[in-house]
């Protein structure tokens, strides 16, 4: 079975039996979506998200390039912020960030911002400027398609009430 798949099935499985999803997550080889997978349990296990969570943030350390590693973790981060663990979802957040600048090329450090903003807007608006600056920031000025997609769509989103705003899980 893909690694797609064992995530989907964990990320379903998460909502009726965390624990057997949990099993499931830790199985998947490729650590983008072990993370992913980790993350959806994270948001529905009672008895230690925390440490799912920090699961989660270990499989996205061990992705093989800075894009990888710094996008997977706005599964980790919303998950955080689901179960109102704020503070720690915000520390995750501010190193998400920090890792977000040694993303080369632009347009891909745009396309982890974007995950990053849709996260931090599970914590609060504050915390999802201080992403939006940053992108605009590192990525307005460059004429990349993908950068100016992203810079367009998150003025979008701060544009919008919180309730319209999509996100990707």
């Amino acid at each position: 079975m893909n690694a797609t798949l064992q995530r989907d099935q964990a990320a379903e499985l998460a909502k009726t039996n965390p624990s057997k999803a949990l099993e499931k997550a830790r199985k998947i080889q490729d650590p983008w979506f072990r993370a992913q997978a980790l993350s959806w349990v994270a948001r529905f296990h009672d008895d230690n998200p925390m440490g799912v969570a920090d699961e989660a943030a270990k499989a996205a350390s061990e992705c093989d390039d800075d894009y990888k590693r710094t996008a997977v973790r706005a599964w980790e981060i919303a998950a955080l912020a689901e179960r109102t663990f704020v503070s720690e979802a915000r520390a995750a957040l501010k190193t998400a960030l920090g890792q977000s600048r040694s993303i080369t090329p632009l347009s891909s450090r745009s396309e982890a911002l974007m995950l990053l903003l849709q996260a931090a807007f599970r914590i609060s608006e504050r915390d999802a400027r201080m992403i939006g600056d940053e992108l605009e920031v590192s990525c307005g000025r460059d004429a990349h398609w993908r950068c100016k997609r992203a810079v367009r769509d998150a003025k979008n989103l701060f544009a919008r009430d919180l309730e319209a705003r999509p996100f990707f899980w």
